[in-house]
Protein backbone atom coordinates (compact mmCIF):
# COMPACT_ATOMS: atom_id res chain seq x y z
CA UNK A 1 0.00 0.00 0.00
CA UNK A 2 1.34 3.47 -1.02
CA UNK A 3 0.61 6.40 1.28
CA UNK A 4 0.73 10.19 -0.16
CA UNK A 5 0.35 13.14 1.90
CA UNK A 6 -2.78 15.24 1.30
CA UNK A 7 -2.22 18.84 0.02
CA UNK A 8 -6.17 19.76 -1.09
CA UNK A 9 -6.74 21.73 2.22
CA UNK A 10 -6.92 25.02 0.58
CA UNK A 11 -10.21 23.57 -1.18
CA UNK A 12 -11.94 22.95 1.70
CA UNK A 13 -14.52 25.08 3.01
CA UNK A 14 -15.34 26.73 6.72
CA UNK A 15 -18.52 27.59 7.15
CA UNK A 16 -18.76 29.92 9.88
CA UNK A 17 -22.34 30.18 12.00
CA UNK A 18 -23.45 33.45 13.24
CA UNK A 19 -25.38 33.96 16.49
CA UNK A 20 -28.77 34.56 14.94
CA UNK A 21 -28.26 30.90 13.23
CA UNK A 22 -27.01 29.19 16.36
CA UNK A 23 -30.23 31.26 18.31
CA UNK A 24 -32.49 29.70 15.47
CA UNK A 25 -30.83 26.21 15.32
CA UNK A 26 -32.13 25.91 19.39
CA UNK A 27 -34.96 27.59 18.78
CA UNK A 28 -36.11 24.91 15.97
CA UNK A 29 -34.86 22.75 18.57
CA UNK A 30 -37.36 23.57 21.11
CA UNK A 31 -40.38 23.80 19.01
CA UNK A 32 -39.87 20.52 17.48
CA UNK A 33 -39.16 19.10 21.38
CA UNK A 34 -42.22 20.78 22.39
CA UNK A 35 -44.73 19.44 19.53
CA UNK A 36 -42.83 16.15 19.59
CA UNK A 37 -44.13 15.72 23.34
CA UNK A 38 -47.39 17.50 22.10
CA UNK A 39 -48.48 14.57 19.53
CA UNK A 40 -46.62 11.31 22.02
CA UNK A 41 -49.37 13.42 24.79
CA UNK A 42 -52.09 12.59 21.66
CA UNK A 43 -53.33 16.42 22.01
CA UNK A 44 -52.38 17.06 18.25
CA UNK A 45 -52.68 13.80 14.90
CA UNK A 46 -49.69 12.54 13.61
CA UNK A 47 -50.83 14.70 10.23
CA UNK A 48 -50.98 17.99 12.33
CA UNK A 49 -47.28 17.50 14.06
CA UNK A 50 -45.90 17.08 10.36
CA UNK A 51 -47.37 20.43 9.04
CA UNK A 52 -46.43 22.26 12.15
CA UNK A 53 -42.59 20.67 11.62
CA UNK A 54 -42.90 21.79 7.78
CA UNK A 55 -43.48 25.19 8.95
CA UNK A 56 -41.31 25.48 11.86
CA UNK A 57 -38.43 24.56 8.84
CA UNK A 58 -38.94 26.74 6.91
CA UNK A 59 -39.35 29.95 9.60
CA UNK A 60 -36.41 29.00 11.86
CA UNK A 61 -34.28 27.45 8.89
CA UNK A 62 -32.09 25.20 10.64
CA UNK A 63 -28.55 24.48 9.42
CA UNK A 64 -29.40 20.69 7.99
CA UNK A 65 -32.53 22.08 6.66
CA UNK A 66 -32.82 20.33 3.38
CA UNK A 67 -32.71 16.83 4.92
CA UNK A 68 -35.55 17.78 7.34
CA UNK A 69 -38.01 18.11 4.54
Amino acid sequence: MRVEKFEGGKDLVKTEYTERDLKAELNFYLSDKFIQDLFLLDEISLEEYRKIRRENIKKFRPILSELLL
